[in-house]
């Protein structure tokens, strides 16, 4: 419970002529502001109150990924303490651990919160996204293609199990023969458990035909079903979903040479590329005719400012 006199602090920051000025100038868009004399601590409570008072999404710039983990908690705090926002609309996006053309992929992990971030980014989820300067040079795709990422699945609704598979595929997951970690999938009869990346616990969906029957949450432990839903969501576990068609247009862009011949030499079995390969990621932009930065990923305009 916060006391009264610390909710009337925080109130008190808000009427200074000082905030009132920045956020009536962020409100308006008029170009740039420099604001400085301000500890960490305190620029984590002003980015909280500008963005209440802003009511856009925030962008808050940071030095590397480890300045990103340092900061994101104490924004979630203030965000709690002044209900400003939803401590989870504060959205850590990382850079890549690796460089361009390296031929090495990130570390899953990294993969994985990116992929996320972005989907909340595109469907206007994210209230402050934190990010450090490397991210921001990062060419990414429109709000469309990171919200088409991630599927809804919604109990009474018909989905074709075959393509969401195929779709579970090309974004991360994995099958196996039990579901227990994040990222997993497993298919028997009509019946799909599937684990996604930020869920507090699996689900086992239930297909009548091609309509989904029932959704439950289940202990991937003792395998047991339980807690009834009406919907699941399906993050992704990557931003670089690996289909034939992106691998083809790489090999295309780079080699200069279309692929030509059997489905299965253009699926990229005569190249020997498998599932995917190290350095895809970055070779994505290979791929795109027009990529643009963060603020088009948003599903509505954002601030930028530097922490």
């Amino acid at each position: 419970m916060l006391l009264p006199f610390v909710r009337e602090l925080f109130a008190d920051v808000e009427m200074l002529p000082a905030f009132t000025r920045v956020a009536s100038h962020l409100r308006e868009g008029t170009g740039r502001m420099g604001v400085s004399g301000l500890s960490p601590t305190a620029k984590a409570l002003l980015f909280v109150l500008l963005r209440r008072n802003a009511d856009r999404p925030l962008v808050v710039v940071v030095n590397d990924n480890r300045a990103v983990e340092d900061f994101v908690p104490i924004l979630q705090g203030f965000c709690e303490l002044t209900s400003a926002c939803d401590p989870a609309d504060v959205v850590a996006l990382p850079a890549r651990d690796v460089l361009p053309f390296q031929n090495l992929s990130p570390h899953p992990e990294l993969q994985e919160e990116r992929a996320t971030a972005l989907w909340k980014i595109a469907t206007g989820k994210a209230s402050i996204v934190v990010t450090p300067v490397a991210a921001t040079a990062i060419l990414l795709r429109s709000a469309d293609y990171y919200t088409d990422l991630a599927r809804v699945l919604r109990r009474g609704e018909s989905f074709d199990v075959e393509n969401l598979l195929a779709h579970l595929n090309t974004v991360g997951y994995s099958s196996a023969d039990v579901v227990e970690m994040p990222g997993e999938y497993a298919l028997r009869g009509g019946i799909l458990d599937v684990y996604s990346p930020e869920a507090e616990r699996p689900v086992r969906i239930e297909f009548f035909g091609d309509e989904v029957e029932s959704i439950r949450r289940f202990d991937p432990t003792s395998q047991r079903s339980s807690n009834p839903m009406d919907e699941a969501l399906l993050l992704p576990l990557t931003e670089t979903p690996v289909s034939d068609q992106l691998l083809g247009a790489i090999h295309t862009r780079l080699s200069g040479k279309r692929i030509t011949g059997t489905r299965d030499c253009r699926s990229g079995g005569a190249f020997g590329w498998g599932d995917c390969f190290s350095g895809l990621g970055v070779l994505r932009a290979c791929r795109w005719s027009r990529s643009h930065g963060i603020r088009s990923a948003s599903a509505c305009g954002c601030l930028a400012r530097r922490a």
